[in-house]
């Protein structure tokens, strides 16, 4: 038994030595100091402009329409013209791809007024990014039957730009409503009395 001792110690002074320079045993994990956070995720930074494309926004249109005067008829004036009650327009935006989006067909109110409001649509929909570039406005009935002959007037059946008046609010869950105004557009009167008395 004492032979076998010395044996038995060498053994376990080699063991010892083997576990001291690394070999025979397995790599403790390294772990991060308590104190370091862990990276973020990396997001890249949005190109120039991305910002307004992927903005969210409600266009509303307004605008009037009217019955030109006789006293007025065959020029672009609208002096002496009378609201149209009833009067129909179509409200058009196109898409990205220069293709009709949507549409809308307000009626006008006993002032002439129509209103047109769309849905959240993302700015980067629209034609040109710009829903002034991308809707318009024509003239559609009349339900006078006195003044039913559809203008030219702001462009009421080639379809009228709209305008920018800087009317905008931010609806409670955050999204820009912006209201663009088109017109005033005309029908004119069907028969007109002669100005000439012979």
């Amino acid at each position: 038994m004492a032979a076998f001792l010395p044996i038995a110690v060498l053994i376990s002074l080699l063991a010892a030595g083997a576990t001291a320079d690394g070999y025979g045993s397995s790599p403790s994990p390294s772990t991060p100091p308590p104190h370091t956070p862990p990276p973020a995720p990396y997001t890249p930074p949005p190109a120039h402009g991305d910002g307004d494309k992927k903005k969210l926004v409600v266009v509303h249109v307004e605008g009037l329409v009217l019955c030109q005067s006789c006293a007025k008829r065959g020029s672009p004036s609208l002096d002496g013209a009378a609201a149209l009650p009833g009067a129909r327009v179509t409200v058009t935006c196109r898409d990205r791809k220069n293709r009709v989006m949507t549409w809308r067909c307000p009626v006008a109110d006993y002032n002439g007024y129509f209103h047109a409001e769309f849905s959240v649509e993302p700015t980067s929909d629209f034609f040109g990014n710009d829903p002034r570039e991308a809707c318009f406005v024509r003239l559609l009935s009349s339900k006078d039957a006195k003044c039913n002959v559809v203008t030219n007037i702001n462009g009421g059946m080639g379809g009228a730009l709209l305008r920018d008046e800087g009317k905008r609010w931010t609806n409670r869950y955050g999204i820009e409503n912006v209201m663009y105004a088109a017109g005033p557009l005309a029908f004119r009167p069907k028969m007109c009395a002669p100005t000439r008395h012979y």
